[in-house]
């Protein structure tokens, strides 16, 4: 009987998940009311507030578990080079892919900017110390990471509205490339 349940909760939870990003296509998460929700994952309101409080809640909950899965990644890469910058862009860039459906989504004008800080945050550690060990201060390092993945963000925003129309290796290979070369430059020029 536990299994049966278990199952279902699991099956609910999907459903629910599948709509609230079918809705995102068209609506912001605050304007996705609880009773829309239901209505589309075919669910009643005690079902749905036996598990959240409000659609944000499931919507931080998809987030956490794509944001977990990168840091999966990205933990994996321990033993490789600190410097090497190639070894974060490509990997984030091969989760992004893999989890397109929904990154089309939370990277859409309708998906929540606060996501796209908390991977700016999961990636300033590790990115800042290789910068500070080839010679930038901590606040040169930090400048550079702001300015780097700000127009990192940009072309990888752009690169999903597009459909993914350059894989996700080229496309780390050139992200790092332009970040790689502008931080020699700033080594050398301080």
């Amino acid at each position: 009987m536990n299994g049966k349940t278990d199952a279902r909760i699991v099956k609910t939870m999907e459903k629910l998940k599948s709509s609230l990003l079918g809705l995102m296509k068209e609506h912001s998460i605050d304007s996705i009311s609880v009773t829309c929700l239901c209505k589309a994952a075919g669910i009643n309101r005690n079902t749905f507030y036996a598990h959240y409080r409000e659609p944000v809640d499931l919507l931080m909950e998809i987030e956490n578990e794509l944001l977990g899965e990168m840091m999966q990644t990205l933990g994996k890469l321990e033993s490789v080079e600190v410097g090497n910058i190639y070894s974060f862009v490509i990997p984030i860039l091969e989760t992004i892919t893999k989890n397109s459906d929904i990154c089309q989504i939370i990277l859409s004008d309708h998906g929540n900017r606060h996501f796209i800080n908390k991977i700016v945050e999961m990636l300033k550690g590790p990115t800042t110390k290789a910068w500070v060990e080839k010679g930038l201060t901590e606040q040169e390092a930090d400048i550079s990471y702001h300015y780097c993945v700000g127009g990192a963000l940009s072309v990888i925003e752009n690169w999903v509205k597009s459909g993914y129309e350059t894989d996700a290796h080229t496309l780390g290979n050139m992200l790092g490339d332009l970040i790689e070369s502008g931080q020699i430059r700033n080594i050398r020029r301080y």
